[in-house]
């Protein structure tokens, strides 16, 4: 447990039900291992909504976040998405129970999440589709929790 800790900044629990949590998953996700596995296998597609719903406010922020994660025509395609669509929402729904940590409630880290950020350089859950860009968010977050210059 004190490993997950060093490699996940954040509970894996938190992580799990903003991807939905085990009625979305099918499973129960409690450990590094439980995620890794889910991922692996290509996480349902029903996944991308509930991430969409727990990243962003409005319809079209939802949409936005959505085909951060899969094109339309290939979530309508598919019930389980693909290796690459699966880790961009793991990556995802990392990034927002980060900031619902670091901000103190889900509409604060939805807000935050979609309006740009000066440290950044473009809104925070835009660069999280990206490994690198999800890296660069997590440090701005661990600097708000922990009150350093953001």
């Amino acid at each position: 447990m004190i490993l997950e800790l060093i490699i996940y900044p954040v509970a894996i629990e938190k992580v799990a039900a903003a991807l939905g949590g085990e009625r979305t998953l099918k499973a129960k996700i409690v450990t590094i291992a439980d995620l890794h596995a889910a991922v692996r296998r290509g996480l349902p597609r029903g996944v991308v909504r509930e991430l969409a719903k727990a990243a962003a406010q409005g319809r079209d922020e939802r949409t936005r976040v959505a085909h951060l994660v899969t094109s339309e025509a290939t979530f309508k395609r598919s019930e389980v998405l693909s290796a690459a669509a699966s880790e961009r929402a793991e990556r995802l729904a990392r990034v927002v129970a980060l900031a619902q940590d670091a901000l103190g409630d889900s509409a604060r880290a939805q807000d935050w999440l979609h309006k740009p950020n000066p440290m950044l350089g473009a809104p925070p859950i835009l660069l999280a589709a990206t490994d690198l860009g999800a890296r660069q968010v997590e440090q701005v977050l661990a600097n708000i929790e922990y009150g350093l210059p953001a």
